[in-house]
């Protein structure tokens, strides 16, 4: 049940991170993007059954590396949020 709840929530945080980077919040979108990622990884510890999101992280973590937002803004609301 918490797995869910927490998948819920993150869900929740990756559209609005993915807001953030459309609208060029790009400070807000880091700090969103942070949150995303430690509640990745809580899911992680709860969820054995998680190696298609593990193959997404290096695709995000270089966009954001890039600061190709719009780019990152696509992998979070169109390819993350599907696996939750």
């Amino acid at each position: 049940m918490k797995n869910i709840q927490t998948k819920n929530l993150l869900v929740s945080q990756l559209l609005i991170t993915s807001q953030h980077f459309r609208l060029s919040k790009e400070v807000l979108g880091s700090q969103s993007f942070s949150k995303c990622l430690d509640m990745l990884e809580t899911i992680f510890e709860e969820d054995n059954n998680i190696s298609n999101i593990e193959l997404l992280l290096p695709k995000m973590l270089e966009a954001q590396e890039r600061q190709d937002w719009l780019g990152l803004a696509d992998t979070l609301e169109y390819e993350l949020v599907p696996l939750l």
